[in-house]
């Protein structure tokens, strides 16, 4: 490459695939400050204000049992709002979708999963995308 040449344009995929992971506990709530197993309803919705009041963190929930295919919901903030991205679990392999929403469709979202293990409106979710 030449000193005058264009820079390479970086390029994405959705084509990435993580493995599988057992949950340990029946909850574990995972942040920059570590991990909770078993964990109420309350701490979540806690670890979400966090979330809401500071840029630099991110939470994570998983479930041990899984009924409808997500086995983790996870969310941080982004300039649009906050980004929730959801681990779909098929054939052993987990795929990341994502979609950007509210504070209070967030907590929706992870209230609904840590109830149930289900996501609502799933066609409103796109596969996240990765540099390569």
């Amino acid at each position: 490459m030449g000193l005058f040449s264009p820079k390479p344009k970086k390029q994405t995929t959705t084509d990435v695939i993580f493995g599988t992971v057992a949950c340990p506990s029946p909850t574990v709530l995972g942040s920059q400050n570590g991990e909770l197993h078993n964990v109420s309803w309350q701490q979540v919705k806690d670890g979400l204000e966090d979330v809401f009041d500071d840029s630099n963190q991110f939470l994570v929930l998983t479930l041990q049992e899984i009924r409808h295919g997500i086995r983790y919901v996870q969310a941080a903030q982004c300039d649009e709002g906050i980004v929730v991205q959801l681990g779909m679990e098929q054939n052993n392999t987990t795929k990341l979708v994502e979609k950007i929403c509210s504070e209070q469709e967030c907590i929706d979202i992870f209230k609904e999963f840590y109830a149930s293990s289900a996501v609502k409106n799933l066609q409103e979710y796109t596969p996240v995308e990765f540099f390569v």
